[in-house]
């Protein structure tokens, strides 16, 4: 009897250990770590966290794919965890789009984190809309309209389009002027999408002159008719008061109401140039080249903001681009960039480029876009704590081509750029870990073309050539929206369309 209880405690004990040692692999395991079979010894696994668009992806850690159920229908993300530390090769893949893909470095107890990953389609479908012989357009702030200088024969032209129903509404055409030939210059609309300020040449005296359209009854005034003056320049609506203006002549600043027109303020003398901002008026006063602020009607005390001018002032016509009265840059003709920052940890006033084209702050501000005909860089106007996690006052390259870029602008994330060199509408984007992946967006027909990326619809407009040469006004759809059912009923990926 003895000898056969024997078998049966050492039966039991054995379970009871296995019990135990399962159970502590199975919690381990929950818990995230992994058994280290070259070092024989239980390692605490890091994860990868990532959202995508489109967001029915495919995910490959070192070639292997992973379920879609690890995709969170909450926050529309993916979280892999238990992923013992090392490198691996992570790729984003969707049928119809090109590949993402990076190296990783994945730590212990840490999540690896790519919140703004988008993936290109291989081919979008093109919409064109009535606008033969488009020059220039300007997009309305509010409500997805968008106004087109058309020039056909003779006959210079402006047509609002509505690019929901492709509608197209004529404001104005004469063969008495041409569009303005002024890049610096465009239409304008007013915050409430009511009004335009388009700029113009008279033909038979070649004046710059402003056409101000109401568009619901396309009535007509032209500028220096109520300003008494056809020496106007850089003319801007208020964007707090319906119907008013700005304008600069004889290089002071005037603000008129057209509600009131014989009532025209002075606002500032001397400048170089003005900007509107959220935060007030803000104008460059010469010769000193300091910034002043006061508010948008001119009659509060201006403020002084900066306190010593950009240290190249042998070209002192800097226009100024103001975030608000922490964040500004200065641009002139000579291509000297500064920016102004009084930043979180210290202020700071430095240039940023001596051969610069443009810059564009992103919408919250901490990030800012600027390029030449070659480069394009981001400063971090305030630290960056997501992944990749950036400081105050970084100056980080984007990329660099031989061949010219231009139509640099944020995609809608901040986290990406689009431009074009030559025919190629490019995407790439600013995370700088491994590399930055560069895709393909489309191609044009035709160099020299404007392309705006329009967040509000989600859309981004073109000029193009057709197959016969002429110009008209397209559209594409970027990135594509992602709806609530698509996160339900994942079967639902949007193919890609063709041209």
């Amino acid at each position: 009897m003895e000898h056969a209880a024997i078998p049966k405690r050492i039966f039991w004990w054995t379970l009871f250990v296995l019990f135990w040692v399962v159970s502590g692999a199975v919690i381990g395991y929950a818990f995230g770590y992994r058994f280290n079979f070259k070092r024989g010894v239980f390692v605490y696994g890091g994860s990868i966290s990532m959202k995508t668009t489109p967001l029915d992806s495919d995910v490959y850690i070192n070639g292997a794919v992973y379920s879609s159920k690890k995709l969170n229908r909450i926050n529309s993300s993916y979280h892999i965890d238990g992923i013992a530390p090392g490198d691996y090769l992570l790729e984003i893949k969707s049928p119809g789009y090109a590949t993402w893909s990076k190296k990783v470095s994945v730590h212990s107890g840490i999540s690896t984190e790519f919140w703004n990953v988008v993936l290109t389609k291989n081919e979008y479908k093109k919409t064109s809309y009535d606008t033969l012989g488009a020059l220039r357009f300007f997009v309305s702030p509010r409500k997805n309209l968008t106004a087109v200088a058309q020039q056909n024969g003779n006959d210079f032209a402006v047509n609002v389009v509505t690019a929901q129903d492709a509608a197209t509404q004529n404001i104005f055409k004469s063969s008495d002027y041409v569009f303005t030939n002024n890049a610096k210059e465009n239409i304008e609309w007013t915050p409430q999408a009511h009004r335009l300020i388009i700029p113009v040449l008279k033909k038979d005296t070649q004046k710059e002159e402003y056409l101000i359209a109401d568009v619901p009854t396309n009535q007509l005034l032209n500028l220096k008719d109520i300003a008494h003056t056809d020496d106007l320049s850089h003319v801007r609506w208020d964007p707090k008061t319906k119907n008013a203006l700005f304008y600069m002549s004889g290089g002071n600043l005037y603000r008129i109401d057209l509600d009131s027109p014989t009532e025209i303020r002075q606002v500032a003398q001397n400048i170089a140039s003005y900007e509107l901002a959220s935060s007030g008026l803000y104008y460059f006063q010469l010769p000193q080249g300091l910034v002043y602020q006061t508010n948008t009607d001119g009659t509060d005390t201006p403020t002084q903001i900066t306190l010593s001018p950009p240290s190249h002032m042998s070209d002192p016509n800097y226009q100024i681009i103001v975030y608000d009265k922490d964040r500004m840059v200065f641009l002139n003709p000579s291509h000297d960039l500064y920016v102004y920052n009084r930043g979180e940890n210290e202020d700071y006033f430095q240039e940023l480029s001596g051969n610069a084209l443009g810059s564009q702050f992103s919408d919250d501000g901490k990030k800012l876009l600027f390029w030449n005909d070659h480069e394009v860089s981001v400063y971090f106007a305030r630290k960056w704590d997501v992944q990749p996690v950036r400081s105050e006052n970084e100056i980080l390259p984007i990329t660099r081509f031989s061949d010219v870029i231009s139509n640099v602008q944020w995609s809608r994330d901040y986290e990406h750029v689009i431009f074009n060199t030559g025919k190629q509408v490019k995407f790439i984007e600013t995370d700088q870990r491994d590399h930055r992946n560069l895709m393909d967006l489309f191609k044009l027909n035709s160099d020299n073309a404007q392309i705006t990326n329009n967040n509000s619809d989600g859309l981004i407009y073109f000029i193009d050539t057709n197959a016969d040469g002429a110009t008209s006004l397209n559209t594409i759809e970027f990135p594509e929206k992602t709806t609530l059912l698509q996160g339900f009923f994942p079967g639902t990926t949007t193919q890609p369309a063709t041209n």
